[in-house]
């Protein structure tokens, strides 16, 4: 019994020193209200009693760009971590003319094999910390886990793919995409045009996109009205896009009406994906 505790209590510290060394990256949205979105990251670490430590980041690269310390408390048998922003680090905002409104929230960590999530409400405080000025969501998603699970997805797909599997034909069939294998598309020139819908019934999908490795669109929830975006490639003879299934919203599975578009291409697609499956797209730049 005595050798069982002192086991037991030799992993118990641990496992919570590790997770006291390491700080966690979680990016995604926090909602304001039906229209307001930011871009919102956290990053923090807990220690061994379990106390939060770190920073927030509001709207990076935007106008309302603001980075505030952040404390709070891990909850690690309901698996919650409740943090308030505290005071700011900097900010694009005039701080003279404009009151801040500072978060406190509960968010739940999720655990799957591959993602962790941090989802949950929250309130907006003045900088008199009584008068509310928000509310609203926040959805996270960890960043390094995704990293971890498409570099083993790009490992096992690199030795799937086979030359010449290419769809080199811009025509209107869709190209339907719904395993882990992935596909290769034949792209002209450095640039393309990406447009992300939901061309079914709107069901809450939501997704992230990667582009080599790094996010381009961060916990997006697709709708009818075709999201544009105009992607800058890497010159490399091959750049890998990946779709992340961040849900199956209300009618399984996550669906996403894709057109990867050049002056002389245009590629029709749709991907089907369960929760946390990802979708990955090979752009091969053309040989002249």
């Amino acid at each position: 019994m005595k050798i069982f505790l002192i086991i037991f209590l030799y992993f118990f510290f641990n496992s919570n020193a590790t997770l006291a060394a390491d700080t966690l990256y979680f990016s995604g949205n926090i909602k304001v209200s039906k229209t307001v979105t930011y871009t919102y990251y956290l990053r923090f670490s807990i220690n061994i009693e379990n106390k939060l430590t770190g920073y927030s980041l509001t709207d990076p690269g935007g106008l309302n760009e603001t980075k505030t310390r952040i404390s709070g408390d891990y909850d690690s048998i309901n698996k919650i971590i409740t943090f308030q922003e505290n005071n700011v680090i900097r900010s694009k905002v005039d701080l003279n003319k404009n009151d801040l409104c500072f978060v406190r929230a509960s968010l739940v960590l999720k655990k799957t094999k591959f993602f962790e999530t941090l989802t949950g409400n929250f309130k907006g405080f003045a900088s008199d910390k009584t008068t509310q000025c928000a509310n609203g969501e926040i959805k996270l998603i960890n960043t390094n886990k995704v990293k971890i699970i498409l570099k083993n997805i790009n490992e096992t797909n690199d030795n799937k793919i086979k030359p010449g599997a290419i769809e080199n034909n811009s025509s209107s069939k869709i190209i339907k995409i719904s395993d882990a294998t992935g596909k290769e598309f034949e792209i002209t020139g450095n640039k393309i045009k990406l447009s992300i819908w939901d061309n079914g019934q709107v069901d809450g999908d939501r997704i992230a996109i990667l582009l080599n490795g790094k996010y381009i669109l961060e916990d997006y929830s697709t709708t009818a009205i075709k999201k544009i975006m105009e992607i800058s490639l890497s010159g490399k003879e091959v750049d890998t896009l990946q779709i992340v299934a961040l849900n199956e919203g209300t009618l399984p599975p996550n669906t996403a009406a894709i057109v990867i578009e050049t002056p002389f291409e245009q590629y029709p697609i749709m991907t089907q994906a369960k929760l946390n499956e990802v979708r990955t797209l090979y752009l091969r730049k053309k040989l002249h």
